[in-house]
């Protein structure tokens, strides 16, 4: 077993889905209009989305039921993880990848992406990408690079953010390096850990930069 994981911040990666030339549709909802200006999520969506950001896995009807490319110029630049409303989506050598690697409860769930005419399938394999594990590892009293930043009043947990300009590691327990390869830390806001073994696998396609991948400092190992 690998002694190290990374820390990513591609959540934050606002260039990711950056008008993509896509529209939406969710259960039960209407398309949403073919327009580059994003829509406000419906309220259950929103709901969705929010538990989603904390690592928790979704059902299959929580996620868009399809997108729909209404300007294939702009569709044909987007990369191999991009965004079907609120949710990541995947395709091509990363969906590839981490269909290799535990992704706790969630993983990756085929979807279909149609053309203009809202029933033609557009070509390829696309996958939404389902979150599915929380760990509690974090050790913020030895992690410079993190900051206080809310109370959850529900549970009176302490949750902290990253200060991305503070050049320091962030700090987990050992036990960061058992279970899923991919996971959120209850603690933390808006950040994605990977394992060793995920983290290589990614910079090996060439998307060490999209994933901002940093390598966290495990407790108890030399500074």
């Amino acid at each position: 077993m690998s002694s190290k994981v990374w820390m990513s911040s591609v959540l934050s990666n606002h260039n990711i889905g950056l008008k993509q030339g896509a529209r939406t549709k969710f259960f039960g909802h209407e398309w949403n209009p073919a327009s580059l200006e994003i829509p406000l999520s419906p309220d259950d969506v929103h709901a969705a989305s929010r538990r989603h950001r904390e690592g928790f896995a979704l059902e299959r009807s929580e996620f868009p039921e399809a997108i729909a490319v209404w300007d294939q110029k702009r569709f044909k630049k987007v990369k191999e993880i991009f965004m079907a409303g609120p949710f990541y989506a995947v395709q091509g050598k990363l969906a590839e990848v981490l269909a290799r690697f535990d992704l706790g409860e969630g993983g990756l769930l085929p979807f279909t992406i149609y053309q203009a005419d809202l029933e033609t399938p557009y070509p390829g394999e696309f996958f939404l990408l389902n979150f599915g594990c929380r760990k509690d590892t974090l050790v913020p009293e030895s992690s410079k690079k993190v900051s206080k930043f809310v109370v959850v009043k529900k549970t009176g947990q302490q949750r902290w953010k990253v200060d991305d300009w503070i050049e320091d590691e962030v700090v987990l327990r050992d036990a960061a390096l058992e279970g899923p390869d991919l996971w959120f830390e209850e603690a933390l806001y808006n950040k994605i850990f990977v394992s060793d073994a995920l983290a290589q696998a990614i910079m090996d396609i060439g998307m060490k930069d999209v994933f901002a991948l940093e390598e966290c400092r495990i407790a108890g190992e030399a500074q």
